[in-house]
Protein backbone atom coordinates (compact mmCIF):
# COMPACT_ATOMS: atom_id res chain seq x y z
CA UNK A 1 0.00 0.00 0.00
CA UNK A 2 1.22 3.67 -1.08
CA UNK A 3 2.12 5.92 2.06
CA UNK A 4 1.16 9.24 1.86
CA UNK A 5 3.65 11.61 -0.07
CA UNK A 6 5.04 8.63 -1.64
CA UNK A 7 5.11 8.82 -5.77
CA UNK A 8 2.68 6.12 -7.50
CA UNK A 9 4.86 4.29 -10.29
CA UNK A 10 4.03 4.39 -13.32
CA UNK A 11 2.31 0.95 -14.49
CA UNK A 12 4.51 -0.49 -16.99
CA UNK A 13 3.25 0.17 -20.72
CA UNK A 14 1.66 -3.93 -21.97
CA UNK A 15 2.24 -4.21 -25.60
CA UNK A 16 -0.35 -3.90 -27.61
CA UNK A 17 -1.87 -7.75 -28.35
CA UNK A 18 -3.37 -6.71 -31.32
CA UNK A 19 -1.95 -5.43 -34.98
CA UNK A 20 -3.95 -2.85 -36.81
CA UNK A 21 -4.28 -3.44 -40.58
CA UNK A 22 -3.38 0.43 -41.16
CA UNK A 23 0.29 -1.14 -39.67
CA UNK A 24 0.44 -4.17 -41.88
CA UNK A 25 -0.01 -1.64 -44.78
CA UNK A 26 2.87 0.70 -43.83
CA UNK A 27 4.78 -2.69 -43.24
CA UNK A 28 4.48 -3.65 -46.89
CA UNK A 29 4.82 -0.02 -48.13
CA UNK A 30 8.35 0.07 -46.97
CA UNK A 31 8.69 -3.64 -48.17
CA UNK A 32 7.64 -2.34 -51.86
CA UNK A 33 10.08 0.56 -51.31
CA UNK A 34 12.97 -1.42 -50.48
CA UNK A 35 11.91 -4.11 -53.26
CA UNK A 36 12.26 -1.39 -55.83
CA UNK A 37 15.58 -0.11 -54.56
CA UNK A 38 13.97 3.42 -53.95
CA UNK A 39 15.31 5.79 -51.32
CA UNK A 40 12.32 7.53 -49.53
CA UNK A 41 12.64 10.67 -51.84
CA UNK A 42 12.77 8.64 -55.21
CA UNK A 43 9.86 7.05 -53.35
CA UNK A 44 7.92 10.50 -53.10
CA UNK A 45 8.77 11.21 -56.66
CA UNK A 46 7.32 7.31 -58.02
CA UNK A 47 4.09 8.09 -56.08
CA UNK A 48 3.64 12.06 -57.57
CA UNK A 49 2.16 11.16 -60.48
CA UNK A 50 -0.45 8.91 -58.54
CA UNK A 51 -0.88 11.24 -55.56
CA UNK A 52 -1.18 14.88 -57.31
CA UNK A 53 1.42 16.08 -54.95
CA UNK A 54 4.94 15.30 -54.22
CA UNK A 55 5.29 13.77 -50.45
CA UNK A 56 8.17 15.56 -47.83
CA UNK A 57 10.25 12.86 -46.95
CA UNK A 58 9.40 13.14 -43.50
CA UNK A 59 5.84 12.16 -44.31
CA UNK A 60 6.94 9.10 -45.95
CA UNK A 61 9.67 8.38 -43.16
CA UNK A 62 5.65 8.75 -41.43
CA UNK A 63 4.26 5.97 -43.45
CA UNK A 64 6.92 3.42 -41.95
CA UNK A 65 7.66 4.62 -38.55
CA UNK A 66 3.50 3.42 -38.71
CA UNK A 67 4.68 0.10 -38.60
CA UNK A 68 5.74 -0.73 -34.34
CA UNK A 69 5.60 3.34 -33.74
CA UNK A 70 3.65 4.79 -31.48
CA UNK A 71 1.57 7.28 -34.13
CA UNK A 72 -0.23 4.71 -37.01
CA UNK A 73 -1.13 6.45 -39.96
CA UNK A 74 -4.32 5.69 -41.82
CA UNK A 75 -4.54 4.77 -45.38
CA UNK A 76 -7.53 5.63 -47.69
CA UNK A 77 -8.39 3.17 -50.23
CA UNK A 78 -6.72 6.17 -53.07
CA UNK A 79 -3.85 5.88 -51.66
CA UNK A 80 -3.08 2.08 -51.65
CA UNK A 81 -4.15 2.15 -54.98
CA UNK A 82 -1.27 5.06 -55.66
CA UNK A 83 0.93 2.78 -53.80
CA UNK A 84 0.27 -0.22 -55.71
CA UNK A 85 1.14 1.60 -59.58
CA UNK A 86 3.99 3.60 -58.04
CA UNK A 87 5.93 0.87 -56.98
CA UNK A 88 4.42 -1.68 -59.67
CA UNK A 89 2.83 -4.03 -57.31
CA UNK A 90 -0.71 -5.65 -57.09
CA UNK A 91 -3.09 -4.45 -54.81
CA UNK A 92 -2.69 -7.53 -52.80
CA UNK A 93 1.30 -7.42 -51.78
CA UNK A 94 0.04 -4.33 -49.50
CA UNK A 95 -2.52 -6.74 -47.60
CA UNK A 96 0.14 -9.71 -47.21
CA UNK A 97 1.07 -10.37 -43.39
CA UNK A 98 4.19 -10.28 -42.14
CA UNK A 99 6.17 -12.96 -41.87
CA UNK A 100 6.35 -14.57 -38.10
CA UNK A 101 3.64 -11.66 -36.58
CA UNK A 102 0.64 -14.27 -35.25
CA UNK A 103 -0.89 -11.17 -33.20
CA UNK A 104 -4.80 -10.98 -33.47
CA UNK A 105 -5.91 -8.99 -36.50
CA UNK A 106 -7.64 -5.74 -34.89
CA UNK A 107 -11.44 -5.49 -35.59
CA UNK A 108 -11.60 -9.28 -36.24
CA UNK A 109 -11.38 -12.47 -34.21
CA UNK A 110 -8.40 -14.00 -36.59
CA UNK A 111 -4.77 -13.25 -36.35
CA UNK A 112 -2.65 -11.48 -38.84
CA UNK A 113 -0.97 -14.43 -40.37
CA UNK A 114 -3.99 -15.69 -41.77
CA UNK A 115 -4.99 -12.00 -43.48
CA UNK A 116 -4.52 -13.04 -46.87
CA UNK A 117 -7.81 -15.46 -46.51
CA UNK A 118 -9.55 -12.49 -46.34
CA UNK A 119 -7.98 -10.85 -49.34
CA UNK A 120 -7.86 -14.07 -51.60
CA UNK A 121 -11.04 -15.45 -50.25
CA UNK A 122 -12.18 -19.18 -49.13
CA UNK A 123 -13.47 -21.94 -50.82
CA UNK A 124 -16.91 -21.09 -50.10
CA UNK A 125 -16.42 -17.82 -51.55
CA UNK A 126 -15.55 -18.49 -54.63
CA UNK A 127 -18.63 -19.08 -56.15
CA UNK A 128 -19.77 -15.93 -55.55
CA UNK A 129 -16.83 -14.58 -56.85
CA UNK A 130 -17.65 -16.80 -59.91
CA UNK A 131 -20.68 -14.51 -60.79
CA UNK A 132 -19.00 -11.41 -60.35
CA UNK A 133 -16.72 -12.82 -62.87
CA UNK A 134 -19.12 -13.58 -65.39
CA UNK A 135 -20.28 -9.94 -65.19
CA UNK A 136 -17.28 -8.94 -66.25
CA UNK A 137 -17.35 -10.89 -69.41
CA UNK A 138 -15.35 -13.72 -67.93
CA UNK A 139 -16.17 -17.15 -69.33
CA UNK A 140 -15.87 -20.77 -68.17
CA UNK A 141 -13.03 -22.40 -70.39
CA UNK A 142 -14.17 -25.01 -73.08
CA UNK A 143 -12.14 -27.90 -74.79
CA UNK A 144 -10.96 -26.03 -76.92
CA UNK A 145 -9.62 -22.83 -74.73
CA UNK A 146 -7.90 -25.73 -72.83
CA UNK A 147 -6.71 -27.66 -75.95
CA UNK A 148 -4.73 -23.98 -77.66
CA UNK A 149 -3.64 -23.42 -74.26
CA UNK A 150 -1.33 -26.49 -73.50
CA UNK A 151 -0.12 -25.84 -76.98
CA UNK A 152 0.32 -21.87 -76.69
CA UNK A 153 1.26 -21.96 -73.31
CA UNK A 154 -1.40 -18.95 -72.64
CA UNK A 155 -4.95 -19.11 -72.43
CA UNK A 156 -6.80 -17.83 -75.24
CA UNK A 157 -8.67 -15.40 -73.31
CA UNK A 158 -9.44 -14.74 -69.56
CA UNK A 159 -11.34 -17.12 -67.92
CA UNK A 160 -12.74 -17.96 -64.47
CA UNK A 161 -10.59 -20.95 -63.44
CA UNK A 162 -7.61 -18.41 -63.71
CA UNK A 163 -8.74 -17.11 -60.57
CA UNK A 164 -8.70 -19.87 -58.93
CA UNK A 165 -5.66 -21.56 -59.96
CA UNK A 166 -3.40 -17.96 -59.33
CA UNK A 167 -5.19 -18.41 -55.87
CA UNK A 168 -4.03 -21.33 -55.13
CA UNK A 169 -0.45 -20.61 -56.18
CA UNK A 170 -0.65 -17.53 -54.20
CA UNK A 171 -1.85 -20.31 -50.89
CA UNK A 172 0.83 -22.66 -51.53
CA UNK A 173 3.76 -19.78 -51.36
CA UNK A 174 2.41 -18.23 -48.40
CA UNK A 175 1.96 -21.42 -47.19
CA UNK A 176 6.05 -22.44 -48.07
CA UNK A 177 6.93 -18.48 -46.11
CA UNK A 178 4.60 -19.14 -42.86
CA UNK A 179 4.65 -23.56 -42.58
CA UNK A 180 7.83 -23.73 -40.54
CA UNK A 181 6.21 -22.16 -37.48
CA UNK A 182 2.68 -24.61 -38.54
CA UNK A 183 5.20 -27.46 -39.01
CA UNK A 184 6.78 -26.53 -35.20
CA UNK A 185 3.20 -26.67 -33.58
CA UNK A 186 1.98 -29.76 -35.43
CA UNK A 187 5.26 -31.79 -34.04
CA UNK A 188 4.87 -30.30 -30.73
CA UNK A 189 1.29 -31.40 -30.68
CA UNK A 190 1.84 -34.74 -31.75
CA UNK A 191 4.37 -35.26 -29.54
CA UNK A 192 2.47 -34.50 -26.27
CA UNK A 193 -0.33 -36.74 -27.41
CA UNK A 194 2.33 -39.91 -28.57
CA UNK A 195 3.52 -39.25 -24.75
CA UNK A 196 -0.38 -38.88 -23.73
CA UNK A 197 -1.08 -42.60 -25.21
CA UNK A 198 2.38 -44.10 -23.55
CA UNK A 199 1.77 -42.69 -19.75
CA UNK A 200 -2.00 -41.77 -19.94
CA UNK A 201 -4.17 -39.25 -18.03
CA UNK A 202 -3.11 -39.91 -14.71
CA UNK A 203 0.49 -40.52 -15.51
CA UNK A 204 0.57 -37.26 -17.57
CA UNK A 205 -0.97 -35.20 -13.99
CA UNK A 206 1.62 -37.52 -11.57
CA UNK A 207 4.48 -35.58 -13.94
CA UNK A 208 3.38 -32.20 -14.19
CA UNK A 209 2.83 -32.59 -10.40
CA UNK A 210 5.11 -34.20 -9.10
CA UNK A 211 2.75 -36.80 -7.33
CA UNK A 212 3.56 -40.36 -7.21
CA UNK A 213 -0.02 -41.51 -5.72
CA UNK A 214 -0.98 -40.35 -9.32
CA UNK A 215 0.94 -42.72 -10.92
Amino acid sequence: MYGVGMPRRAAAAVPDPTVNLNEVIAYNFRRARELRGLTQPEAAAALEPFLGQRLPQASISAIERSWGGDKRREFDAQEILAFACAFDLPLLWFFLPPPGDARRLQGTSGRVNELYRLALGREDQLADLSTRFRELGMAEPDAHDEAFAAVMGTPTRTVLNDYGRRRKELLLALLAEHGDGVDAAADEIGAFFDHLRQVGIRGLLAEKSNDADLA
